[in-house]
């Protein structure tokens, strides 16, 4: 396969461990990946659920069979869609549980899961997107290796790093457009007084806008500062 065709799959690969856990199950050690966290993933690259992404109304079918000793399966089949690129495409989902068991192996309580509709829903939605590729380093055993995890660590705080810089960078930008208009409209201010009690309201609004965003306001203020001081010494 060429790397125009995988372009998408390593993408979408890489799994932040934040978002994971290790569970033992059948005497085996797993590692899971949180379904919320795989859904924003989803969301990323499609959009919205429902319009970029989702299960087609209307093709859930729920089935229960049942077994001896109160064993209950709940069985789930739906068809998901995504949109890429502008082109819509569908494919079946399923995934089962068991809703009602026996606890210590048939000699316990009667166990009944009362999110098993919503657990099997979750598991056939999240893990058939795994074939486009999502965390699939998961499930290609990458996360047995010490050194791998531990880079994709790395790799996931350089990241954050630089979308939280990025938005910074956006929210400075966007508050200094703000204050521009602010202090404009506020010239309209005819008393040098009035004038300064505005831009002194406005100061108070981009420190509380700034320590929002998380960096510093003096710049702003400065600015704003000035021109008080341009107000008044204007003939």
């Amino acid at each position: 396969m060429s790397n125009k065709e995988l372009k998408f799959w390593d993408s979408v690969e890489t799994t932040d461990p934040k978002y994971t856990k290790n569970e033992k199950v059948s005497g085996q050690r797993r590692t899971f990946v949180d379904a919320q966290h795989k859904k924003k993933m989803i969301t990323g690259a499609f959009g919205m659920y429902g319009l970029g992404w989702g299960v087609i109304a209307g093709s859930e079918n729920y089935e229960r069979l049942h077994f001896e000793g109160s064993t209950c399966i709940l069985n789930y089949q739906a068809t998901a869609f995504y949109v890429y690129d502008g082109q819509r495409a569908e494919f079946p989902i399923a995934s089962q549980i068991k809703e009602a068991y026996i606890t210590s192996g048939g000699k316990g309580y009667l166990k009944i899961d009362d999110e098993a509709v919503k657990k099997v829903r979750t598991d056939a939605l999240t893990k058939a997107f795994t074939d486009l590729g999502f965390c699939a380093d998961i499930h290609m055993g990458k996360f047995e290796d010490q050194d791998y995890v531990h880079g994709a660590e790395m790799s996931a705080r350089l990241k954050e790093s630089e979308e939280k810089e990025e938005k910074q960078r956006e929210q400075h930008k966007e508050i200094g457009e703000w204050l521009a208009k602010e202090v404009e409209s506020a010239r309209a201010i005819s008393n040098i007084s009035g004038f300064e009690k505005a831009v002194l309201r406005i100061k108070q609004k981009a420190i509380t806008r700034c320590q929002v965003g998380g960096f510093a306001s003096k710049g702003f203020e400065a600015k704003l500062d000035k021109a008080i001081e341009d107000r008044k010494n204007e003939k």
